[in-house]
């Protein structure tokens, strides 16, 4: 545990805003109408798990710029595969492959292969679709981001693609290069208020054949807070759509400020939404038929930055031929993107995505300065209070009671704990039911009346919202990121935390005290220059009910050195193993996590095997799956045993797996 502790230290120290467990969870900070289930871990108590994903290696490019004869603007986007040969009477290639430029003019595009590992053909007549076509549009700026499906109702190719970024656009063809009928899809009136962008949208046949419509369409809005989410859509004759009215995914913490690509796909039997980021990192994420449950966020695919496979890997396609499957993907920056491909290695195994925490709140080891609220008066050597001649908390049974004071920050009595430089991050237990409009208590990060950031449960003009408000020199940042409804399973009492690298501090929230999702935006460290932080309470004027807010604890991740004296008593490692089936064949997958601040060596041995692994750094681990060669594993136990540097064993540890029959 206090190993995982120190580890958290480590990450911050070197620059991340939040801790991997933090930056792992879910559900995203905004209200959607999806329920997003489970946090972004290695597994999954039932179901699929990260480790279920395919591992692609990256195999190439595909559209060679210096070769590409239709090359306006020397990039080239969004990928789109259609098996031709599956439809079409006399087509020019097994596959056809759509693409397009983005910026001016665009045009939409294709190229032709009889295998997905090419060679790929350029179509010598593109583009098939430009930024005119009377009489269906007059000329816009571009046409760009196409997707392809047959239509088995009218044997026609349907084609998706937008111009302007406000409207998606349909178009349908007997053999997929000559399009005949073109309307109008989705625009930025059918994706709600506020919307300044429809655009880059997937089209599949919709996976819940009980839902009355043929076909779901996943696309990107942008609103005029430009932050940019996945939408969904429906249809039951593709050029109709009613869209949800909700977002179907938005941005995190892992993805960046936006996400877009989304598109609908099928592994092993269970379907998957898989999009990417402002990061230039392609995830996945669990769907069931009806699109209303949104699994965690897992790592599908990112380049190894290695030779050509480097930068971003965006607005995924995944195809799968008899045994073989492919991604298709934009790679590079953004604007000289081209067309790349990777292909799935059936004897990789997926790292194990990061782990439980194993002490979420703290409760094992904390900070030094942490207060369990255990006394009778708040510690003057750990507390100042802001206004301390108004104040009326108190300490009660164990509890922090703040009463909401009629005021806003600029009145109300503020305990503080001082804010330590470099790297922090504190969590406190919240119990607070506001009814009434402004009614809130959480955490504030305070430099004056004028210069705080506050993360709360409020009641607002527009009913109860979980925000995290930075207000500089008077003036709130308060967008719809930043004040969001509460997550699903939000309950009387909750978990709040403030998480700083040094440079950026970031909000999370947790519902059950275990998996923390990361709420807002970031709040600069240097332009608050915040000194103090702790609960409050208010509910801005005297006309709503005075309410409390009890507060359980309040506590500070440990430093590493607080940490290092919590591990006295902790073992000598942590290890995990399983059993998955790959290929058919049954594995025995073991982790190993040293507990301790030195690099030590790792072996880890099974019936089917033994490794060492040397010199693992302190919060790393080691890990290896062993191959059975059979399709069946009876239930067993892996050995793990740890030496230090100085060749003395720190210990051995041993750890179950069950049974398992692949096939």
């Amino acid at each position: 545990m206090a190993t995982a502790v120190a580890t958290l230290t480590a990450v911050l120290a070197a620059g991340a805003v939040v801790p991997a467990t933090a930056l792992a969870a879910g559900p995203p900070p905004a209200a959607t109408a999806a329920t997003t289930t489970g946090a972004t871990t290695g597994a999954t108590t039932d179901g699929p798990s990260a480790s279920d994903l395919p591992v692609f290696e990256y195999r190439g490019v595909v559209t060679d710029k210096e070769s590409m004869l239709y090359n306006p603007t020397d990039e080239f986007i969004f990928p789109s595969v259609f098996h031709a040969g599956a439809h079409l009477d006399d087509p020019l290639g097994e596959w056809y492959l759509y693409y397009a430029p983005h910026d001016s003019p665009g045009g939409i595009s294709v190229m032709y292969a009889d295998s997905l590992e090419g060679p790929w053909t350029e179509y010598t007549h593109n583009p098939i679709v430009a930024d005119e076509w009377l009489p269906f549009y007059e000329r816009v700026s571009h046409v760009s981001s196409p997707d392809v499906l047959w239509d088995d109702a009218t044997d026609q190719v349907l084609l998706y693609f937008h111009g302007e970024n406000s409207t998606t656009r349909w178009a349908t063809s007997p053999d997929g290069l000559a399009f005949d009928d073109s309307g109008v899809a989705v625009t930025n009136a059918d994706s709600g208020a506020g919307t300044t962008e429809t655009s880059y949208a997937r089209v599949v046949e919709h996976p819940d054949p009980s839902s009355g419509y043929r076909f779901a369409m996943t696309y990107m809005q942008n609103r005029t807070d430009n932050i940019r989410r996945i939408k969904l859509a429906e249809s039951v004759d593709g050029k109709t759509w009613v869209v949800r009215p909700d977002p179907l995914v938005v941005p995190d913490a892992a993805t960046g400020t936006n996400v877009s690509g989304g598109n609908l796909w099928e592994w092993e039997g269970q379907l998957y939404v898989i999009y990417h980021g402002s990061t230039g990192i392609t995830f996945a994420r669990t769907l069931d038929p009806t699109m209303t449950q949104v699994g965690p966020r897992w790592e599908l695919h990112r380049a190894s930055g290695v030779g050509d496979d480097t930068g971003r890997v965006a607005a995924p396609e995944i195809v799968t031929d008899g045994d073989e499957t492919y991604l298709f993907y934009e790679s590079g920056d953004r604007l000289g993107a081209t067309i790349a491909w990777a292909q799935r290695d059936p004897d990789a195994v997926r790292p194990p995505e990061p782990g439980q925490d194993p002490d979420p709140l703290r409760e094992r080891c904390s900070g030094a300065a942490s207060d369990e609220f255990d006394g009778t008066t708040l510690d003057p050597a750990r507390w100042t209070v802001v206004r301390p001649g108004t104040a009326r908390h108190e300490l009660v049974d164990g509890a922090l009671r703040v009463p909401a004071y009629p005021t806003g920050v600029a009145g109300a009595a503020l305990p503080l704990q001082a804010v330590p430089a470099g790297p922090w991050e504190v969590t406190t237990a919240v119990s607070v039911s506001p009814t009434e409009r402004f009614q809130q208590g959480g955490l504030l990060l305070y430099r004056d009346d004028a210069n705080y950031a506050k993360l709360d449960l409020v009641h607002g003009s527009l009913g109860p919202r979980v925000e995290f408000i930075w207000r500089q020199n008077g003036t709130d940042r308060n967008t719809g990121f930043d004040s969001v409804v509460p997550p699903a399973g939000l309950g009387d009492t909750f978990w709040l935390r403030l998480t700083s690298d040094g440079t950026a501090v970031q909000a999370s929230v947790s519902v059950d005290g275990v998996e923390f999702a990361p709420w807002g935006r970031t709040v600069d460290v240097a332009a608050l220059r915040a000194t103090g932080v702790g609960p409050f309470a208010m509910r801005g004027s005297a006309t709503p009910p005075e309410i409390v807010a009890s507060f359980d604890w309040f506590r500070w991740t440990p430093t590493a050195q607080e940490a290092a004296a919590c591990d006295d008593d902790e073992p000598a490692v942590e290890v995990e193993a399983v059993t998955r089936c790959l290929a058919g064949r049954a594995y025995v997958a073991v982790t190993a996590r040293p507990v301790g601040d030195d690099a030590v060596a790792v072996r880890l041995a099974t019936p089917f095997g033994e490794r060492t692994v040397a010199d693992v750094a302190p919060g790393r681990s080691a890990y290896q799956s062993f191959a059975t060669r059979a399709t069946t594993v009876a239930a067993g136990e892996a050995t793990v045993e740890v030496v230090g540097a100085d060749g003395v064993g720190r210990g051995t540890t041993t750890a179950p797996y069950g049974a398992l029959t692949c096939g």
